[in-house]
């Protein structure tokens, strides 16, 4: 199979000289027989469920079929990868449409808005569930990893967003406690769920790939977002009743786009016996003092976390106020914003596949360094834009930070934490991505009274992505990916 990219490329090459007629012969017969190969291959395949992968799946990284990348279980396949970018793909309609376009500002004007405190209900109910996600994450991302279940728990949080998703749609004006109960729970289902698929990167990738295969399915994740977001508009109208049906049609979009994941993921993980005298929960608890007894052990992987802390706090900041700003300080219109919106994402969907494959060649940490950039080109040419058609320029510049950023740094992550152990060391990712929430948007809004404008906080946001690259710089990716190999021969022997 590693032949046949080769044969192709050198009788392309061929074909008006010399060189083809010299050495068709050989390379039809090698190709012949690799087309052989292949038909036997998807003959055997195609007696699976989803035998046949839709085109996309032709721009995931190739794996080689020959050598698994975890010992003693079956090969990774391109099906395999496709099943697993597929959980961005549902669960980027609830982020797009519930928590960003089309929920939210339903809650926060038509649900709570005889409050008058809706934006604050609002961020209330986010709040709480992700302080509820980062106190289970790495409890729950133990329990997984040692019962070798990750795909249950994946399956109970997407069970959790269908149900609670749907019921949103019971939420009238005026059922504001009802409307935060029923979010926070789907929310938490919808965070915890993200966890849990990053989790599986490790096991589905090497250091050759690992890139593209997160680029892909963020990516993918951006441009189902907007598929999602097309099919909910024409229920919004002018505000009515349609509305209601929103988180309904979120709710089957999710149930039917994640069955592939649940179809073609393999559960990689393998159970363990517990110790005597423990249960599930116990021995979590005892499994995460093990690991803060160790986390020398883990010191690039710390640094990453610490990192990935506060220039993510500056990524979280820009998105919450990048309408704000278009409008109060550009001028945008909202039809603009709109407009604005789906161009961030388009753009975000290029940098996630061409930032992706850039990894994979130059490495990733030097990859965040030059998405870093970026984000702070972004913030400094934001300050300075006065007319509508720059701030398209800083749009780019977002969306292709947006796409980029965030895939390529889950993919260092997976390079540096031991499979066994991914669940419960993604849950620390997740409490790192939410950790100081509070700080980017305080710190905006502080210096945007204090100052009576925001261009001085938009561009007081770039310290975030300098710092996070100072601390990033600190980060040793050959140590880094050596304490994964030391950890996975000590889960070996063990």
């Amino acid at each position: 199979m590693e032949k046949s990219a080769p044969i192709i490329t050198e009788m392309a090459w061929g074909h008006k000289g010399k060189a083809f007629r010299v050495f068709a012969p050989l390379r039809l017969c090698a190709f012949a027989r690799d087309s052989a190969q292949r038909r036997k291959d998807a003959k055997t395949q195609s007696n699976r469920p989803f035998a046949i992968v839709p085109p996309i799946a032709d721009a995931l990284a190739r794996v080689d079929s020959t050598e698994p990348i975890v010992p003693h279980q079956p090969p990774v396949t391109r099906r395999e990868i496709f099943g697993w970018c597929m959980y961005d793909v549902a669960d980027s309609a609830f982020t797009t449409v519930i928590v960003t376009v089309i929920y939210a500002p339903y809650f926060t004007t038509v649900v709570a808005g005889s409050t008058g405190y809706g934006d604050s209900l609002w961020a209330l109910a986010n709040s709480v569930s992700g302080v509820a996600v980062a106190l289970l994450a790495p409890i729950l991302g133990a329990i997984a990893d040692f019962s070798g279940a990750r795909k249950k728990f994946l399956a109970v949080c997407g069970a959790i967003i269908v149900i609670f998703t749907a019921s949103l749609g019971l939420v009238q004006p005026g059922m504001v406690a009802l409307g935060i109960i029923l979010y926070i729970i789907a929310n938490v289902g919808f965070t915890g769920g993200g966890i849990f698929i990053d989790s599986f990167l490790p096991g589905i990738s090497n250091e050759k790939n690992v890139g593209r295969i997160s680029g892909t399915k963020w990516a993918l994740g951006y441009a189902s977002g907007l598929v999602a977001l097309a099919l909910c508009l024409p229920l919004v109208g002018d505000g009515g009743p349609g509305v209601r049906w929103v988180p309904v049609l979120v709710a089957a979009y999710y149930a039917i786009m994640v069955l592939p994941t649940f179809f073609l993921l393999r559960e990689r993980s393998e159970p363990k016996p517990l110790p005597a005298g423990k249960n599930y929960v116990t021995f979590a608890f005892s499994q995460l003092g093990d690991t803060m007894k160790h986390l020398k052990q883990y010191r690039e992987l710390l640094k990453l976390f610490a990192s990935f802390l506060v220039y993510n706090e500056g990524i979280n900041t820009v998105i919450a106020f990048a309408a704000v700003y278009a409008i109060k300080t550009v001028g945008f219109s909202q039809d603009q914003v709109i407009v604005l919106f789906i161009v961030l994402n388009v753009i975000a969907v290029v940098g996630a596949f061409g930032f992706g494959a850039i990894a994979d060649r130059i490495g990733q940490k030097n990859t965040i360094f030059i998405t870093l950039a970026i984000w702070t080109t972004a913030v400094v040419v934001a300050y300075f834009t006065y007319s509508v058609n720059m701030f398209w320029v800083v749009a780019a510049l977002a969306g292709i930070g947006m796409g980029s950023t965030q895939s390529v740094t889950r993919s260092l992550v997976a390079q540096f934490v031991p499979n066994a152990r991914s669940a419960e060391f993604f849950g620390f990712l997740g409490i790192s991505g939410k950790a100081i929430s509070f700080v980017g948007v305080n710190v905006f809004a502080w210096i945007s009274d204090l100052s009576g404008s925001q261009r001085p906080a938009i561009l007081t946001i770039g310290i975030f992505f300098i710092l996070g690259a100072i601390v990033l710089s600190t980060v040793n990716e050959a140590r880094g990916k050596a304490a994964r190999e030391l950890e996975g021969e000590a889960h070996s022997v063990g």
